[in-house]
């Protein structure tokens, strides 16, 4: 008995509603993903904020050292600095490394999963190193902090307290800026993260919360350029306000 075989057109058939199969599923998939990064990326924040609250106790209610190095208002990522002589300082929530030494709280899984993103763990730009203490070279978390409202003290760094922050959002996943490029960062992006649909935020009683990007999209389009003073307030008007 003759055994029946696939004709071309059979076969092409077949192919071809596999190929539609995968087009229609494959955004699913990604949007999967997306939000099992973005509840990732909320556990982190939580976990932070944890971290932050014990920091200010004790600290006598002093949040972490604000350091920037200027020139960008979201370069407050830094978990470490170059002092005037010896290791390198930690800093902003690298001071928080004592007692919360997994280097993947301070990373979002969506910045992770972006291969050209320089706030990644061990990404372009950015390559983790275990003795924070002793490192040659200065890393960037993914979270970093308000970007203003802190007073400058002696050292160049920025000293700000809990108090009067427990309504306002204090760290997020928020850069201000997408597919930018610039102040050492030369070998990746800063990119926004989670698709760019929308952000985390800690706040200082605590919580963190999610943001739609639309809110902060409508105070000024987020893209390569960096924003100006005014509309880095009119972001943060609208990171504290928004539910």
């Amino acid at each position: 008995m003759r055994k029946h075989a696939f004709t071309l057109i059979e076969l092409l058939v077949v192919v071809s509603i596999i190929a539609l199969l995968i087009a229609i599923l494959l955004p699913s998939l990604q949007r999967a993903r997306e939000q099992a990064t973005r509840v990732a990326c909320g556990a982190n924040v939580h976990q932070l904020a944890i971290g932050v609250i014990s920091y200010t106790l004790d600290s006598k209610g002093a949040l972490p050292t604000l350091m920037s190095t200027g020139g960008h208002p979201f370069v407050t990522y830094w978990l470490n600095k170059t002092p005037p002589s010896g290791p390198l300082q930690r800093v902003n929530l690298g001071l928080l490394l004592r007692f919360m030494p997994d280097p993947q709280s301070y990373y979002c899984p969506s910045v992770n999963a972006d291969e050209t993103h320089s706030l990644s763990f061990n990404g372009p730009d950015n390559p983790w190193n275990d003795s924070l203490g002793d490192s040659i070279r200065r890393l960037r978390s993914s979270y970093p902090a308000r970007a203003y409202n802190a007073v400058r003290d002696v050292t160049g760094d920025y000293s700000w307290k809990i108090a009067g922050y427990n309504d306002k959002v204090i760290y997020s996943d928020f850069y201000m800026v997408d597919n930018w490029q610039g102040g050492g960062i030369i070998n990746g992006f800063i990119n926004a993260p989670h698709l760019g649909e929308g952000y985390n935020r800690m706040f200082g009683d605590g919580s963190g919360r999610w943001i739609n990007a639309e809110p902060l999209q409508a105070v000024r389009p987020i893209n390569s350029l960096t924003p100006v003073a005014t509309e880095v307030v009119q972001y943060y008007d609208v990171l504290d306000r928004e539910p």
